[in-house]
């Protein structure tokens, strides 16, 4: 009796893990095939509303040119530069403005010469190139 005891327990539990068995079975994927082609494209969806007019821009320019600004304010170093044209056989001079200094001076020369200036300070501020000068530059600044 107890041999059909242990037997009669053991063929509920190998049905119950057959039909465990069988519907595992299909719970798994197989081999993935190719991927298909692109379906159609669907139907436009409804166009919305059209936005309000947003408010009126600047208006632009005429073409006709402004006013003329004020001056700015004058520099307190300037530049002046002479070619070969305002100097003479005796080399180039220039001056500076009436309260105004000498800050530098250039000469120059086609030959390629240093060529050393000559500063004269009086009531009014000179300086001069020497021959075979072609041109000077000469920086003048507020005193």
């Amino acid at each position: 009796m107890k041999y059909s005891d242990c037997r009669a327990r053991r063929v509920p539990i190998f049905v119950v893990l057959c039909v465990a068995a069988i519907s595992l079975g299909g719970c798994f994927e197989g081999p993935k095939g190719d991927k298909g082609d692109p379906g159609p494209a669907g139907p436009p969806g409804p166009q919305g509303e059209q936005g309000k007019t947003g408010p009126a821009g600047l208006a632009g320019k005429d073409g006709k040119d402004g006013i003329q600004g004020p001056a700015g304010p004058s520099s307190a170093v300037y530049a002046k530069s002479l070619d070969s044209n305002a100097c003479g056989s005796v080399g180039c001079t220039s001056e500076c403005g009436t309260g105004e200094i000498v800050a530098s001076v250039t000469c120059l020369s086609n030959q390629g010469a240093t060529l050393q200036p000559s500063i004269h300070s009086g009531g009014i501020w000179t300086a001069s190139c020497p021959t075979p000068s072609t041109g000077m530059v000469l920086l003048c600044s507020k005193k």
